[in-house]
């Protein structure tokens, strides 16, 4: 029997490295479509059996503010009628923001676990997984701010409300922070879908800490509440910046202030390079482990 039939082939991991970037973001930019379309199935597979289908995206955070709202008012003793319903706004905007980057890093931490058929039998860029998972939470989120909205207009023609501003300069910024907002969220989901390859608890993890994530950030309170070095709590959170701005424009009517922007930027640029960088250095071994 000849000798090198005797040898016993094993394949080891790549060790973590990343690839060339420049060939790697053109082939990522090339096949963008493939995200896409993937997102779309995706849409279509979740609400197939639904009776109200996409609606249940406006109504699961309408309900859900209507329940924090009113638990809100209880434990606050009560308000008048303009400040009860600023706060319902300011908790609307406030989970309709953090459920896009809620959907965006709990999908994209499914998507390479979830994707492994794919993985296996055709070779392109693995971030193309997270990046459906973006588009689908987009998907979601953009129907939502015609709804708050239309939910502003009632409140001052039929209750009389003037405690919310209308058309302001402000909302020129708000492009700017739903772009940080995507690139934040997107660069924690590909942290995260990196973590769960190695450690499938993840997801599972994922699920409570939102929900601490979401008491402890500025959705259920105000941002003004924190005052001194206790806002500091604010800036600690990736969430933070982009959540306080955000009522800030939709709430009061006023521009980001400087440390707010700032804050957005360092979390945004922060997110993305330490999840791409995590993400890229290891897709090669993902389907050693799926």
């Amino acid at each position: 029997m000849n000798e090198g039939s005797n040898k016993i082939q094993v394949f080891e991991p790549h060790r973590s490295s990343l690839p060339p970037l420049k060939p790697y973001i053109r082939d990522f930019w090339r096949r963008r479509e493939f995200a896409s379309e993937l997102s779309k199935f995706s849409d279509k597979a979740e609400y197939l059996e639904s009776k109200l289908g996409k609606v249940w995206l406006v109504l699961n955070p309408l309900f859900l503010a209507v329940v924090y709202f009113l638990l809100v008012t209880v434990i606050q003793g009560g308000r008048g009628q303009s400040g009860g319903f600023t706060t319902l706004c300011h908790i609307l905007i406030g989970l309709f923001t953090f459920y896009f980057a809620q959907n965006t890093i709990l999908l994209g931490a499914h998507s390479i676990t979830s994707g492994g058929s794919l993985i296996l039998n055709q070779a392109f860029p693995r971030a193309l997984l997270p990046l459906s998972s973006a588009i689908s939470a987009a998907k979601q989120f953009l129907p939502t701010i015609p709804i708050y909205v239309l939910i502003v207009v009632i409140g001052k023609l039929f209750f009389n409300d003037s405690s919310l501003p209308g058309l302001t300069i402000s909302y020129v910024v708000l492009p700017l922070l739903f772009l940080l907002l995507v690139v934040t969220s997107f660069g924690l989901s590909l942290l995260f879908a990196t973590m769960n390859v190695y450690f499938r608890d993840t997801t599972k993890l994922l699920t409570y800490i939102m929900r601490i994530w979401l008491y402890a950030s500025p959705v259920l309170w105000q941002p003004d509440m924190l005052n001194g070095w206790h806002r500091v709590i604010l800036y600690l959170n990736p969430l933070g910046p982009i959540l306080s701005a955000n009522s800030r424009i939709w709430i009061d009517g006023l521009l980001p202030t400087l440390s707010q922007i700032i804050a957005c930027l360092f979390w945004a640029l922060f997110s993305f390079v330490l999840g791409a960088y995590f993400f890229i250095s290891r897709e090669r071994d993902f389907a050693v482990r799926i």
